[in-house]
Formats: C-alpha cells, sequence, structure tokens
C-alpha cells in the first residue's frame, strides 16, 4: 500500500479562530518536510483561487456559510519550487489544477506545466515525479473572471451542457500541448449538442429557440503554437485526471495515458467497477493509478479519535451546506479511518467494508478543517510508526 500526504492548504476558521496566511504556510511544509522524514511517497497539493469570503457577496456565490479561506495556493508550480528546496525526496503533485479558469486557461497551465518538467529534469538537484491532476475547477467563482460565461442568449439557453465542453476542449488543449504537439485551435475536437443530449441533461426542459443539434463555440481560439524550451532530458511525469465524466476520461486517454484521481467518499464497489473499466483499457494499469483521498482521524485513544472525527465533520458540512457536493456525515464516516492503530489497520484490512487494497495509493488528509499543528503532526508520527510501516 502506498501512503501520501493530501494538504487543503487552506485557512478555515473554526470555533471562531483562523490561522492566518503566515502561520498556515508554515504549518503546512513542517507537514511536509515530517512526511517525507516518515516515508509518504507523494505530497497532494490542493490549489484554489480568490477569495472565499468575498465570493459571498458576489453573483456566483457558492459557499455562503464557509468561513475563512478555502484555499491559499493558488499558484502550484511556484509553491512546488519551494516545496524542493525544502526537501530532497518526496514526489510532488497537484490534486487539483484548475485549466478551465483559474490559472489563464489551458493554454496557460500547459505552458507552465512545460517549464516545471525542465526545471524538475534540468535544474533542480533532486528531480521528482510530478503528478499534475487536473480539473475544471471546483467553484464557479474561480472561473467566470476568465470569461467562463455565456457568450450569447442562446449559449445561456443550454449553459449546463456547454460547460461540460468547456472542460473537454481544455483537456484537449492542455494534452497536446503538454505532449509536445504544434497545435492550432482548428485541430482541436468540435462539439455539438443533439436534442436527445439536451433533453436528457435539462430533464426535458428544452429551451424554446434552442436548435439542435446545437454547434459548440470554441473558447479558445488561437493560431499554432509549440511549448518551448523542448524537453530532450526528462524526469518522471504523470497527468492525473481529475473528472467523473466518462467522456473526460475516453478524450484523454486518446492522448495520454493518464491516471485518474477518486474522492474519500466514493463507494467501493464504484471503485472496483473503475479499476475493471481502466485494467480493459490500459495494459499497464495498476491499483496505484487511482489514488484516492482518505480522511484520517487516528489516536491512541479511540475515543477522542472519534469525538475528533464528529466535532471536525459536524463543522465542516456546515461550513460546506449548500452545496451539492458534500455527502452525508455517515458516508464520511464510514469512508474514513477513524480510531486507534488497530482499528485503523483493520480499516485498511481487505476484508473491512472500506475494501481497501494493498495495492492501492491512498492521499490521507490529516489536517482536514483542523488547525492544532502539533495535534496533526503527532497523527500522522502515529499512523505511520503503527500503520504505515506494518502496512506501507
Amino acid at each position: 500500500m502506498i501512503f501520501d500526504l493530501f494538504h487543503s492548504i487552506s485557512d478555515p476558521k473554526v470555533g471562531g479562530r483562523q490561522l492566518g496566511a503566515a502561520e498556515s504556510f508554515r504549518a503546512f511544509f513542517e507537514q511536509v518536510e515530517l512526511a517525507e522524514a516518515l516515508g509518504f511517497d507523494t505530497v497532494w497539493c490542493a490549489e484554489s483561487h480568490f477569495s472565499s469570503e468575498t465570493q459571498k457577496s458576489t453573483s456566483v456565490a457558492t459557499i455562503p456559510e464557509f468561513y475563512g479561506e478555502v484555499g491559499l495556493n493558488c499558484d502550484s508550480f511556484q509553491l512546488f519550487h519551494a516545496i524542493q528546496a525544502r526537501t530532497k525526496r518526496i514526489h510532488i503533485g497537484t490534486a487539483i489544477h484548475n485549466i478551465v479558469g483559474g490559472s489563464g486557461g489551458p493554454i496557460a497551465s500547459a505552458d507552465r506545466v512545460n517549464f516545471l518538467r525542465y526545471c524538475n529534469a534540468n535544474l533542480w538537484a533532486n528531480p521528482r515525479h510530478l503528478r499534475i491532476g487536473v480539473a475544471a475547477g471546483r467553484f464557479p467563482y474561480q472561473n467566470t473572471p476568465f470569461g467562463i460565461v455565456p457568450r450569447d442568449a442562446g449559449e445561456a439557453k443550454v449553459w449546463n451542457l456547454v460547460k461540460r465542453y468547456v472542460f473537454l476542449e481544455a483537456l484537449e488543449i492542455f494534452l497536446r500541448l503538454t505532449n509536445g504537439e504544434t497545435l492550432s485551435s482548428k485541430a482541436v475536437t468540435q462539439y455539438f449538442i443533439s436534442e436527445d443530449e439536451a433533453r436528457a441533461g435539462l430533464k426535458g426542459q428544452i429551451p424554446e429557440g434552442a436548435g439542435f443539434p446545437y454547434y459548440v463555440k470554441p473558447r479558445w481560439d488561437f493560431e499554432s503554437l509549440t511549448l518551448v524550451p523542448s524537453l530532450e532530458k526528462t524526469a518522471p511525469f504523470t497527468t492525473v485526471l481529475g473528472s467523473s465524466d466518462p467522456e473526460a476520461l475516453k478524450l484523454a486517454r486518446k492522448f495520454s495515458d493518464v491516471d485518474l484521481f477518486n474522492l474519500s467518499f466514493t463507494p467501493p464497489e464504484q471503485i472496483e467497477k473503475l479499476h475493471a473499466q481502466l485494467s480493459a483499457m490500459s495494459p499497464t494499469w495498476n491499483r496505484a493509478r487511482l489514488p484516492r483521498t482518505v480522511l484520517v482521524f487516528i489516536d491512541r485513544d479511540r475515543k477522542k479519535a472519534r469525538e475528533l472525527a464528529n466535532f471536525v465533520l459536524d463543522a465542516y458540512i456546515e461550513a460546506m451546506k449548500g452545496t451539492a457536493q458534500v455527502p452525508d456525515k455517515a458516508v464520511l464516516m464510514e469512508r474514513a479511518l477513524i480510531g486507534d492503530a488497530a482499528e485503523v489497520r483493520d480499516q485498511l484490512h481487505p476484508d473491512n467494508p472500506r475494501r481497501f487494497d494493498p495495492n492501492d495509493r491512498l492521499m490521507l488528509w490529516f489536517e482536514f478543517n483542523q488547525l492544532d499543528h502539533a495535534q496533526i503532526t503527532n497523527q500522522m508520527r502515529y499512523f505511520w510508526k503503527e500503520v504505515g510501516e506494518k502496512l506501507a
């Protein structure tokens, strides 16, 4: 079993208290350094854009009940340079980098990833495996400033369907440019929405005057581009898709042998179906290529571990109230690792209902909605000594 560290790099307000950016980053770097010393394989860095406090007052407010900042890392690639300067071995990944808006779109993202790969292979003293997770961005307020909005009345009518194709277009551009292709927008796949798709996606509410098939106008219009510098010398690099859309997976695998993310609350049977599907797609597929976030609440005192889990999850669910992205507390609890080391080892056993596998890659999330740095590092040490060393 491969154990990674996932870090939200957030600054939530919990119990009326907030750390602030400087203290949040100090704790993050110390936890990364500890993860390397203990033996974790990869640190996965969450990415976010713009103040989640400010978004409450806008027309695209998505998390009105969240207090504090949902994420402080707005530039993973600058952050990676800081991580590699403080460490020698641990690999680095994004979970997840927004290639639609947030960072400027797929061309800007591909350009920066290409240069990061060059730096990793040619300039860093200790090259790492870069695992670049890509997605469409979690919240609309992080994309709308970049023009990811309906461009006319017709597009507004089917916007909930168009958004899907915005990501597919961005994904293709990103992958083909990072592959080293010379690419223009004329060579990128064009999309159409059929009437049947519209009826299914809009629950039968076909907008008046909408004509089908509806042509989805390209979002990015550009002449031929090639990224520089060229990558004559390379270091390990993987693109990890952060989407549950089967069309996104199909498209991505047309251009790259991508890995795939899964969230901690994904049902075990769905995980197994994905592995079967991906094994059929790729002869090199293995379970470690589907990294899974897993919440961890571990303490030598089982009661304290459960109290912490209940407190943290209650606070988080309240903060995310109104979004469609948070499952019930019972689901979160039954998918998380909660208890002392013996209980956690049992929860990681293949016979447990959580159905982990000895060959899984788990992105362990210790600091989830917590502020106590000492408590978090104690959990990390205890986990590694009593669980990680026995199962890794």
